[in-house]
């Protein structure tokens, strides 16, 4: 990049200006990514902190395994104070995996923790594994435990030998069984040969990986696992492949990743974040596996966060057993409203962050040495606060939100000059009369499309956190279909999740579901789910679909087509080709790529939020009510929100639907200088909104304005995937993104 270009980047009393116009710094009131860079004020929750880091430090010293429920109202900041957590276990303290919308059928909820623990700390990309937290936690272990010596970062085959021989020990003292380690062996030693350029070591990580998931494995992927017990179970389970067998087997590997954890010092700290969104069955299993973990674990600590009156409501209608809750709540930390000068304090560290890139400014300097609340006021903050003695922290940010805008429009309407002159301007709000209320209908859809769109975005952002799970896809489908039979306008009668019982065969199909055609005819649907990591995973699903001749009128497979494509051997394939020859009529093969997935977690999240109460609106201005689930069903139905994805239309219109992404033609801009464009733009200030990049973006091409939306896409598309490879750090923040540069906070 030219001296020119970067000199050109540098902050001005323009550049500020256009920051104002373009970032609202109090836009997000609530957690979205708890890894993210947002500004927190240690004063806050102080004490409940403190607590939390405690129980962490005692799991870790002690070989107990600790659990703490977390509650408080709506907005009183439960989510900030995981994500301080998670910000204070980076500072080299502990391992805390976020664990939000955890939806599986009630028997499959232990293995799919699993599968969404195991995701998190071995990432998405299994080409990079020596970049996890798992590869850096087996290490640290070996070289804390004293059972390895050596400090080498380099290492050779020598290196990497020796540190296999040293986790063997090591486990022979926290896995007796010897069921785990050779796995974890089988990674730790994949990894390190694929760092030195070993194709073959990487697919054995990655195997190991897949197993550790609680996923199942084929001959040809237990083979590279190289553990004659594992290869023993593989050649008794020919037909349904190599996986963890059990409850007691998936508690297992909890227990020795908990232990390991321990001895590397960084203790393993699992956050089920707003239980309460779940339905009852859904949280009385997840309770129950969280009570089991916690009386047979070590050095394990569970925290539950939930909105405190559902939370009790959960625990006084016996949802979650009198045991599990003494266990789970063995620690509680309950969170108050805050005091008018916490509320300042908070406003005040998110401004300081806000305008970090502007404080060498002389017009900056000048306005916050008058008011260190510019450009929002002390004056205005005081009026706000008359005769209150406490409030939530999402109240004192909205209140912001709101005043920022008034400024924007101040901004807009004089210019830059005569706004800070005559800042904070006139009327006692500083800005113009309020427009008219919209009709709350509109409101309700107008935050319901931004929330699910944000949903989808924060999975898109985090994909470690929404792994490709068939009972997952089946779980999230099903809760939503549930709530459409006999609905009018919707053909569906009745759907079921059908589960294999123990002991028992697998059942044909996840879902059977009933639909009524316009002339009358009933038509039972069946529909399966394959994500299998290899062509023996697909074999048996596929065959149990081909081989059912009289329960289903049409049968639907779903496939992960962009983390898990089908994958056909001999024998599946044949099944396939049968499939495919009942014609289209009577068999579709729906591809459904990741943001399928997000959008079925986004739907299901957002009608959990509001069940826990935890959904809220403004209207009219300047005052909040809460969204039920039953209007945010009738949202969903008003905008056509679940007829737009090709799944649950399918279900819900008894329609076919084209499988496969529609394609999307490249943009009319050279990405790289996209890139360059938004890295520029970063490398003067804290960060800035999608749409404010795409604004300066659109201004410099002199785009016209009905473009706006398409370089508004391109740009959040671009800084997807700057923060897929580490460049930026991106949350979700409504329908927008904002963006950072990695490592400034």
């Amino acid at each position: 990049m030219t001296s020119e270009r970067m000199s050109s980047e540098e902050p001005t009393f323009e550049r500020f200006l256009q920051a104002v116009r373009g970032t609202n710094p109090f836009r997000s009131h609530r957690i979205t990514d708890v890894g993210g860079g947002e500004a927190t004020v240690a004063s806050i929750h102080k004490n409940a902190f403190n607590k939390l880091t405690r129980v962490v430090q005692d799991a870790a010293k002690e070989p107990i395994s600790i659990g703490a429920l977390l509650i408080g109202a709506p907005g009183v900041g439960k989510s900030h104070l995981l994500a301080r957590l998670f910000q204070w276990a980076g500072e080299d303290k502990a391992t805390v995996v976020y664990l939000h919308n955890i939806l599986a059928s009630p028997e499959r909820m232990l293995r799919y923790v699993l599968h969404a623990t195991v995701s998190d700390l071995a990432g998405h990309r299994g080409s990079d594994y020596t970049q996890s937290r798992l590869y850096t936690i087996l290490n640290r272990a070996l070289i804390r435990s004293g059972a390895f010596k050596s400090r080498k970062t380099m290492m050779g085959p020598r290196e990497i030998e020796a540190r296999k021989e040293a986790l063997a020990r090591l486990g022979a003292r926290i896995d007796p069984h010897n069921a785990v380690i050779p796995v974890l062996n089988a990674f730790l030693t994949g990894t390190s040969h694929g760092s030195l350029g070993d194709a073959a070591a990487e697919k054995r990580a990655h195997a190991a990986v897949l197993w550790l998931s609680g996923e199942t494995l084929g001959p040809d992927e237990a083979r590279l696992l190289d553990s004659a017990r594992l290869l023993d179970q593989a050649a008794g389970t020919a037909d349904d492949g190599l996986a963890l067998p059990d409850d007691a087997a998936v508690e297992r590997v909890l227990h020795v990743l908990a232990h390991l954890c321990a001895l590397a010092e960084l203790p393993l700290v699992l956050c089920l974040d707003q239980v309460d969104n779940l339905d009852p069955d859904a949280v009385r299993a997840l309770m129950s596996y969280a009570h089991a973990l916690l009386d047979r674990a070590r050095h394990l600590v569970v925290i539950v966060s939930g909105v405190k009156q559902s939370m009790l409501s959960l625990r006084t209608g016996e949802v979650i057993p009198a045991a599990a809750w003494d266990r789970i709540a063995e620690r509680i930390l309950e969170l108050h409203m805050i005091s008018p000068e916490e509320a300042r304090a908070i406003l005040e560290g998110r401004l300081d962050a806000a305008l970090s890139g502007f404080e060498e400014i002389e017009e900056v300097i000048a306005a916050r040495r008058r008011d260190r609340l510019f450009p929002l006021g002390s004056a205005w903050l005081e009026q706000r606060l008359a005769g209150v003695e406490e409030l939530r922290p999402r109240d004192a940010i909205l209140w912001a939100r709101d005043r920022w805008e008034a400024q924007q429009d101040r901004l807009a309407a004089v210019g830059g000059k005569r706004w800070l002159k005559e800042w904070p301007g006139p009327g006692p709000d500083g800005g113009p009369a309020p427009a008219p209320a919209p009709k709350l209908e509109d409101v309700i859809d107008a935050e319901v499309k931004k929330k699910l769109e944000e949903g989808t975005m924060r999975r898109r952002l985090q994909q470690a956190s929404l792994p490709p799970d068939e009972d997952n896809l089946a779980s999230l489908t099903h809760h939503l279909l549930a709530r459409c039979a006999g609905q009018t306008g919707a053909t569906l009668l009745g759907i079921e999740h059908l589960t294999a019982k123990k002991r028992g065969k697998a059942p044909a199909y996840h879902l059977l579901a009933r639909e009524k055609r316009a002339d009358g005819v009933i038509v039972t649907t069946g529909v399966t789910f394959v994500c299998a990591p290899s062509g023996h995973g697909a074999r048996m699903p596929l065959q149990r679909m081909a081989d059912d001749t009289k329960t289903t009128d049409k049968r639907i497979l779903v496939t992960d087509e962009e983390r898990r494509p089908l994958r056909l051997g001999g024998a599946g394939k044949a099944a396939f080709d049968a499939l495919c020859k009942l014609g289209r009529q009577r068999f579709l093969h729906l591809h459904l790529d990741f943001a399928g997935h997000a959008e079925l977690d986004s739907l299901v999240g957002l009608l959990g939020a509001a069940r826990s109460q935890d959904l809220e609106i403004e209207h009219p201005r300047g005052q909040y009510r809460k969204v039920t689930e039953a209007e945010v069903l009738a949202s969903f139905q008003r905008q056509s929100l679940l007829l737009a994805h090709p799944l649950l239309r399918e279900l819900l219109t008894e329609e076919i639907v084209k499988g496969g992404a529609d394609s999307v033609a490249p943009p009319a801009w050279d990405p790289q200088q996209t890139r360059e464009h938004i890295m520029a733009e970063l490398s003067w200030r804290l960060g800035l909104m999608a749409k404010e990049l795409a604004q300066i973006f659109a201004t410099r091409k002199k785009l016209q304005d009905r473009r706006f939306p398409e370089v508004w896409a391109h740009i959040k598309k671009t800084a997807q995937a700057l923060h897929d490879e580490g460049h930026v750090h991106a949350t979700a923040t409504d329908d927008d993104l904002f963006v950072q540069l990695r490592g400034k906070k």
